[in-house]
């Protein structure tokens, strides 16, 4: 089974694009390249929603080096209800049900696939459980508003942490996987009440 991956820059509020589809703030520098060259490598496909498909679509093509190369070249997947057809290269336009198509996508042979924006799409994956792992870039910004990466998906998905990265820019890379049913579930919060901090500020310990 092919491990489905989200991949997004984010506010420390949880941010991935500012009012009017602002990335400024993105910190993008040598050493967050050379880290996501190398997660890159295990990709052989990228899934889209519609929005976050045309923004791609009409800035890559242009451009040069290694990222638009991986971008223009790799397997790409767009959903959507509107759109018509798909012409960046080597896209697929589908445009039935999400969880079906993704399920069959990951039972396919072949490397990662991974989510890029998408919120929407995102959130669809997450109410069916279709998302493996989620990889992280926090930026070290608060911008107050924008667009939520997640919006309207399940209310909890207890997750357990794989690795943290902090890179010279500030950044932080965090990536975190969804909780098994066997993990060690030590550390979640079991029922409502005061920690045992707050209860033994309160005099409760």
């Amino acid at each position: 089974m092919r491990k489905l991956i989200i991949w997004d820059m984010v506010t420390v509020d949880g941010f991935f694009e500012g009012p009017d589809r602002d990335i400024s703030w993105f910190v993008f520098e040598e050493e967050l390249e050379n880290y996501i060259r190398e997660t890159q490598e295990n990709a052989d496909t990228l899934i889209f929603g519609r929005v976050t498909y045309q923004l791609m679509a009409a800035y890559w093509p242009s451009e040069q080096g290694w990222i638009a190369d991986f971008m223009n070249n790799i397997e790409k997947v767009v959903f959507s209800r509107t759109l018509k057809s798909a012409d960046w290269n080597n896209t697929k336009l589908f445009n039935g049900n999400v969880a079906e198509e993704v399920s069959k996508l990951k039972a396919r042979d072949g490397g990662d696939i991974f989510v890029f924006g998408s919120a929407d799409l995102t959130a669809t994956l997450m109410e069916h459980g279709l998302i493996d792992e989620y990889h992280l870039g926090i930026n070290p910004v608060i911008l107050g508003r924008g667009t939520p990466l997640f919006k309207g998906g399940p209310n909890r998905i207890p997750l357990k942490h794989l690795e943290t990265k902090t890179l010279k820019s500030g950044v932080v890379i965090l990536i975190t996987r969804r909780r098994a049913d066997n993990d060690d579930r030590s550390t979640l919060c079991r029922q409502p009440g005061l920690s045992k901090w707050e209860a033994r500020g309160s005099g409760a310990l």
